[in-house]
């Protein structure tokens, strides 16, 4: 069971930009620091070999130095996201991976039942995705090569991001999974502390230390 967890750097600025032009930048990059290390321990508890695929502006180290020994590390390759995408998970593929499915590092809460369903749908499907309510989507799986054209025209951060790329990908008959919530921005964040308000989670911890969230309580 391999994840790929894309993510940048968390540096101020460069990191949660939508978020931060709400709560400060550097607030915005902590809460994507615990984001990640969130979805990490969730992937930890599900057994799964995990890549963390790395911005590249950044060297390696420095994100080992931030996330620890557990995952495996790798720079991001390709010219725009989608090429990245598809580089990185071709080559889990070319590495003797059956499946391997990619996540991005903004599902702090993200449940490991969608990560299961992944794989589960990948034992008899070539290709999954996991909708977001925003129009894009969380989750992309596969179990054979995609075409190199899968990402043709698709205007990344859009709200047709999803409906672009089940277009390009309807003849290889994809598979649909349940969609969840990214966490891009302020009002994203509270709808998070809505569903997580009585758990203990280093994202959870970030917003009650930086109390961005106390009118929550009380919804």
């Amino acid at each position: 069971m391999r994840v790929l967890l894309f993510t940048r750097y968390p540096r101020p600025g460069a990191a949660k930009t939508r978020l931060g032009a709400r709560i400060g930048m550097d607030r915005a990059a902590d809460l994507q620091t615990a984001f990640v290390r969130d979805e990490l321990h969730m992937l930890r508890s599900l057994g799964a070999d995990t890549t963390l695929c790395c911005e590249p502006a950044v060297p390696l180290d420095e994100y080992r130095n931030l996330f620890g020994e557990g995952p495996d590390y790798a720079a991001q390759r390709g010219e725009n996201l989608g090429e990245r995408m598809l580089q990185a998970l071709h080559a889990a593929l070319d590495r003797g991976e059956e499946s391997v499915v990619l996540i991005g590092s903004d599902l702090p809460d993200l449940p490991p039942e969608h990560i299961r369903a992944a794989f589960d749908a990948l034992a008899t499907n070539r290709l999954c995705v996991g909708p977001s309510p925003d129009g894009g989507f969380h989750l992309l799986g596969l179990s054979a090569p995609l075409p190199e054209n899968i990402f043709h025209e698709i205007a990344w951060g859009s709200s047709g991001v999803l409906k672009r790329f089940l277009a390009n990908a309807a003849s290889l008959s994809p598979a649909v999974l349940d969609p969840w919530p990214d966490v891009d921005t302020f009002e994203d964040l509270m709808n998070y502390v809505r569903r997580n308000r009585n758990r203990s989670t280093h994202t959870m911890e970030r917003i009650r230390t930086f109390s961005l969230a106390s009118e929550t309580w009380k919804n």
